[in-house]
């Protein structure tokens, strides 16, 4: 329960989140419990598909879980790799030019 707590203190004081699912783990149900309350807070949400590089990921079915149980389009989701730095960049320039200034 203090979990829930300080994430939802977290999530008054921001205007939007990163979703960061793992390529090779899939969606967990903490994920989606953070993510229903980021909804509820009215926050832009930006899904991200991270360990693309990884031996065991599975980009492509993972994305259509996403796309499935989220209803977030595929070509929404971006994939990146923190170890090789695929999309990176692209991930920091969506950051900046969707989720809103601090109000």
């Amino acid at each position: 329960m203090d979990f829930q707590y300080e994430v939802s203190r977290s999530l008054a004081a921001v205007e939007g989140a990163v979703l960061l699912i793992d390529a090779s783990q899939g969606i967990q149900a903490q994920t989606l419990s953070v993510l229903y309350m980021a909804i509820e807070y009215g926050l832009e949400v930006l899904p991200v598909l991270n360990k693309i590089d990884l031996p065991a990921a599975r980009p492509e079915i993972v994305a259509k879980e996403i796309e499935t149980l989220l209803g977030i389009p595929f070509q929404d989701i971006i994939c990146v790799s923190g170890k090789t730095g695929e999309n990176v960049e692209l991930l920091l320039d969506q950051i900046i030019n969707k989720i809103p200034s601090p109000n």
